[in-house]
């Protein structure tokens, strides 16, 4: 599974391409920079060459290599 990553000082145009899309995402944010972040899973090719047609945003994609988490129990 591929995950893109989509960076910028606007929610705005993330919301907006985030929601034109049925793929999940996450919109996270980084106040003290005012900086936000779009992350998307499972995404087509058409929703990386959206990323890359936002001006003044940045975006990178990769494969998922590992997912898991740490468990308390032995």
């Amino acid at each position: 599974m591929k995950v893109l990553f989509v960076e910028g000082k606007n929610p705005e145009p993330l919301r907006a391409l985030a929601r034109l899309h049925p793929h999940p995402y996450r919109l996270l944010h980084r106040p003290e920079q005012a900086l936000y972040l779009l992350e998307v899973w499972a995404f087509g090719p058409e929703m990386e060459a959206a990323a890359t047609g936002l001006e003044g945003y940045r975006s990178w994609s990769f494969e998922l290599l590992e997912e898991g988490r740490r468990d308390s129990v032995f």
